[in-house]
């Protein structure tokens, strides 16, 4: 069997019976938490079982790997990571394969054939103890996977150089684990997306969605229509001269078959290609459309083996044409008559029978109604762009993928999506401006472990502090703060927990055009409005979302002329400062939709304000005063090809200085809603720098509700 088309295969050796989902309104996680929390290091994902022992072992200046009777294609891949492991520990080894009459050294890494009949597909079994490490699988991803575990452990063994013991069986739940970037608006370089490939590839993604082609450009290499090539037919700014040849995408694809991961590029059609028509003078759905098409898919199918691209992913989203079945059933065919399997967009055109279709309509309960009989990927809620950076998190970590506990033969798992739609200047910046790293390892534990139940709401507002998804979720950013210091200290990282934050949350307030209700929380003298009927309960977390912490758009009035407060409260042993990360509204990455950069000295161009002890906190000074007012969707329009600032997003600009004084400090917070389309959202996180200098949260401070 081919390693990298094994996924494919893989989906059909999965468990087809779901486990049942518990009681309505409850919420379990796949650990219980006291495993959790006794793990001497952290894991993401967590295995599926795990028992730690009380002896470990001793990490070596040398040592030995060694290989008892496998095939070298089952550990191909698992070697090469291992001593690139070892070696970046100035660790020396050697690689000894066993015959049927050798016995292995002790103080060694051994890799072995698993004595497991009913381990699971891609699963693998780790042993650390005083006699040294023990990996085993039944298949080339199991190994693999095994190393990745390994390499996490080994990065945080202590000054000793001692490893704990443990013994590890683990299994992905989901046999599809991938992340899509969309390159067509902003092109990569092969050395970015590389870089991006290691790192999915400690967090077992095996699959890695290309976007290749959208509005600005056909970014694939075309030797049969250089046209499709030539600057003067790309959108201008939008890296016109910049393509990948056939040798990038093969390497590439190289590149990611020794990660364990599957490549699968994506041709969008016929929308989100405007570049099509001024390049050929005629419509992607016509009949000379059409016939372009197929050589195109011819051309890179001769191009790239099917070994290295079973999968070709044909977009059809988000368009309107006079023959959508026709369209989709010839490109379908094409694609089949070489050889590969079809992937679409679903919503979309009319999938044929037996392709793959990716589910991304933003609706809870969008894949219970499926009554396609075709196998799907869930790509629902999973658009890095749509949500704050620190919001992307509990989203991703209460998912259900494709709302099972487990994949089957139908539901293969899930794929997050990096979706720069604006025009990024500098490309090292979309993992900052879309929260590409925190974002994709929390989806990573989702879809590796599994998820019991589903709690839509939780993707959207934190459970009740105490409650044991509270606790759980809690405990998960503590893994994650964990992993920032260790593999992302040189990164984009845009996440602080704030999982422990908790505030006393009172609204919604009408006001009129020139009233204002601060009278009865802070004692100005202004007039006080008529109120809808609004409420006062204590919500969770750093960064709240109102909309659905009220209850959902059906709540609020369609004049937009809601008031939410805050109020909280934080000791302080003595007068100082601390910082915390503070935020109102941010940019919508896709469109660049906000009420923009507030005027000096504000915090919000909405109104919102922050009231320390019954002082106003000053905002900052900002570089673009009043800047970037967009109220509505700016796709199309000269907004969307101007690079954002690090201004915009609360996650990428310094934190603020907040005094406190000895004592009880009250933090109160007003959040207007002004307009229909606003993301009403207020953040506040304490944070402080590390040994490193990055920003991390600073644990001591306490932000809750009342005084106790």
């Amino acid at each position: 069997m081919k390693p990298y088309i094994f996924f494919l295969l893989f989906l059909l050796m999965l468990d087809a019976h779901a486990q049942p989902t518990g009681e309505t309104g409850q919420w379990h996680a796949p650990q219980p938490l006291q495993i959790l929390k006794a793990a001497p290091v952290a894991l993401i994902p967590f295995p599926q079982e795990v028992q730690w022992l009380k002896e470990g072992w001793k990490l070596p200046s040398q040592l030995t790997i060694v290989v008892d009777g496998i095939q070298p294609s089952l550990t191909d891949n698992a070697l090469r990571s291992l001593k690139a492991l070892l070696a970046a520990s100035s660790i020396q080894c050697n690689v000894k394969i066993l015959s049927s009459n050798d016995k292995a050294p002790l103080h060694a890494i051994q890799l072995k054939t698993a004595n497991n009949p009913s381990l699971k597909a891609e699963g693998y079994q780790l042993n650390i103890s005083a006699k040294g490490v023990l990996l085993q699988s039944n298949d080339a991803a199991g190994f693999y996977y095994g190393v990745q575990t390994l390499r996490q452990i080994m990065a945080q063994r202590n000054a000793k150089n001692q490893l704990p013991g443990c013994s590890i069986t683990d299994w992905p739940a989901f046999a599809l684990r991938g992340f899509m970037h969309d390159n067509g608006r902003n092109f990569q370089s092969i050395a970015m997306l590389k870089a991006q490939l290691d790192k999915l590839s400690w967090y077992k993604f095996n699959t890695f969605h290309w976007h290749l082609t959208d509005n600005p450009a056909w970014r694939a290499q075309s030797k049969i229509y250089p046209q499709l090539n030539s600057a003067k037919n790309r959108m201008p700014g939008r890296d016109p001269d910049s393509s990948y040849s056939f040798d990038d995408i093969r390497e590439l694809i190289r590149y990611a078959r020794e990660r364990r991961i599957s490549i699968i590029p994506e041709f969008d059609m016929p929308g989100h290609s405007k570049y099509f028509e001024p390049t050929f003078g005629f419509k992607m759905e016509s009949e000379q459309g059409m016939q372009v098409l197929e050589k195109l898919i011819d051309e890179f199918c001769a191009e790239v083996p099917f070994a290295d691209c079973p999968i070709i992913h044909l977009g059809s989203d988000e368009v309107r044409i006079p023959n959508p079945a026709a369209f989709i059933k010839r490109m379908t065919a094409r694609v089949k008559a070489n050889g590969r399997n079809v992937m679409v967009w679903n919503p979309g055109l009319p999938a044929e029978p037996g392709t793959i279709e990716q589910v991304w309509l933003e609706d809870a309960t969008f894949v219970h109604r499926r009554t396609s009989k075709n196998p799907y990927v869930d790509s629902y809620g999973g658009y890095l762009n749509n949500y704050d950076a620190y919001s992307l998190i509990q989203r991703y970590f209460f998912q259900q993928i494709c709302s099972k506990p487990l994949g089957d033969t139908l539901a293969m798992g899930g794929i997050v999506c990096c979706w720069p739609d604006v025009r990024v200047e500098d490309k090292s910046k979309i993992p900052l401006i879309n929260p590409v790293w925190p974002g994709s390892i929390a989806y990573s534990e989702s879809v590796w472990c599994g998820r019991p139940d589903f709690r839509p709401d939780y993707m959207n507002v934190l459970p009740k502090l105490g409650t044991e998804a509270s606790n759980h979720f809690v405990e998960f950013e503590q893994r994650l703060r964990k992993h920032k210091q260790l593999f992302f200290s040189t990164d984009h990282f845009p996440y602080v927990p704030f999982g422990h934050v908790e505030w006393n949350m009172s609204g919604p307030f009408y006001r009129s055009a020139n009233d204002s209700i601060d009278k009865e929380f802070i004692g100005v003298n202004t007039a006080v409005g008529t109120s809808l009927s609004h409420q006062t309960k204590i919500v969770t977390g750093g960064i709240l979302r109102f909309e659905e912490l009220l209850g959902g758009v059906k709540t609020l009035s369609k004049t937009a002329n809601e008031t939410v407060y805050l109020t909280a409260y934080t000791f302080s042993a003595k007068a100082r400062k601390i910082h915390a990360v503070i935020g109102f509204e941010a940019a919508a990455r896709s469109n660049r939709r906000s009420a923009g950069i507030p005027n000096n000295g504000h915090w919000d161009a909405n109104g919102g304000a922050i009231f320390i002890n019954d002082k106003e906190l000053p905002g900052p000074v900002w570089n673009m005063p009043g800047g970037h007012r967009y109220l509505q969707a700016t796709w199309d329009k000269p907004a969307n090809e101007m690079p954002y600032s690090d201004e915009e997003f609360y996650w990428s600009r310094p934190p603020a200085v907040v005094a406190l004084q000895k004592g009880w400090n009250k933090i109160l917070v007003r959040v207007p809603r002004t307009y229909l389309d606003q993301k009403w959202i207020f953040a506040f996180v304490p944070v402080k720098k590390d040994l490193k200098g990055n920003w991390m949260e600073d644990a001591p401070v306490k932000i809750q509700a009342t005084k106790k």
